[in-house]
């Protein structure tokens, strides 16, 4: 068979599983949202400095937990750095987006990280009251 004839059948079955997909009434699946979304700008400011401003405080707030910011004390050092390139270059057209991105997705990054650490923490502490809990014999 020609590769050219499976492209139609393969348009076909397409288009009738698309259908079918469409009658099971499934929910919507929704994603988490790990940032909120982004505000504009204030009237007079610019987006590119709006952003980086929120990114500054968001790790400003992070560093301000001692809970946190005292288990990921060398990632806050590099989203630190991430920030002020962003900040440099905020006016590049070429790279000031993405580095504004990539500096709030490692903010992100930094706190999804110092909460992982703190439950661990907490987890370990919780496993071993209820081990201390158990009785000796193990009839438990």
């Amino acid at each position: 068979m020609r590769p050219t004839a499976i492209r139609p059948l393969a348009a076909a079955a397409l288009l009738l599983g698309l259908s079918a997909c469409s009658s099971l009434n499934l929910p919507s699946l929704k994603l988490p949202s790990f940032s909120a979304p982004a505000e504009a700008a204030p009237p007079g400011v610019e987006p590119s400095t709006a952003a980086v401003a929120r990114i500054r405080a968001a790790l400003l707030t992070l560093r301000s937990d001692p809970a946190l910011a005292a288990r990921v004390q060398n990632e806050i050092v590099e989203a630190e750095a991430l920030l002020q390139s962003a900040d440099a270059s905020q006016h590049d057209p070429q790279n000031g987006a993405a580095r504004i991105y990539l500096a709030e997705r490692k903010v992100e990054e930094v706190r999804a990280l110092a909460e992982l650490r703190a439950l661990e923490v907490e987890y370990e502490s919780l496993r071993k009251q209820r081990d201390a809990l158990k009785p000796a014999n193990g009839s438990f």
